[in-house]
């Protein structure tokens, strides 16, 4: 495991690299903010990419650690940096198994609007040139996994499970 730098929620916003994506779902903003920011465990349900998902012990909100691992090994340990709810949360990555990242935050932020509740999920992320390259070049497979992973989540919200 790699250990990254401490990393605020300004970095979100001032982050060499910084890629969002998007999807609407029609289950009200505290329903969806629910699915993604406190039943970590059935995030591999309804997003392909992740294979295991958890959170450590203690209540939902800031501080609270989290392990994700992705299909393929890929290992995230984050900590919860923002809990905003139902409006967003985002955490840092401490430590990944992705080597040449030196910092590294995310964010799902949740928008009531005309059309159902927007759901944005924003990658922040300094890295060597390299991995920065390997991320950007990803982007296009990253968003259509997201599209796919929401559509996914919206169903199983109208579905109640």
């Amino acid at each position: 495991m790699f250990t990254t730098r401490p990393v605020g929620l300004d970095f979100l916003d001032a982050a060499p690299v910084r890629l969002a994506f998007a999807g609407t779902l029609q289950a009200p903003p505290k329903t969806v903010f629910d699915a993604v920011a406190r039943d970590i465990e059935a995030l591999p349900h309804w997003y392909g990419a992740v294979s295991a998902a958890e959170h450590g012990p203690g209540p939902h909100g800031v501080g609270i650690r989290r392990r994700v691992r992705l299909v393929g090994n890929v290992a995230f340990h984050e900590q919860v940096i923002a809990w905003d709810d139902p409006a967003r949360f985002a955490y840092r990555i401490e430590r990944t198994t992705v080597p040449g990242i030196r910092a590294m935050a995310e964010q799902w932020a949740v928008l009531e609007t005309a059309r159902g509740t927007r759901l944005i999920w924003t990658i922040a992320l300094d890295a060597n040139l390299a991995t920065a390259a390997l991320v950007r070049s990803m982007a296009p497979g990253m968003g259509l996994a997201t599209r796919r992973a929401v559509a996914k989540l919206d169903r199983r919200l109208g579905a109640g499970a």
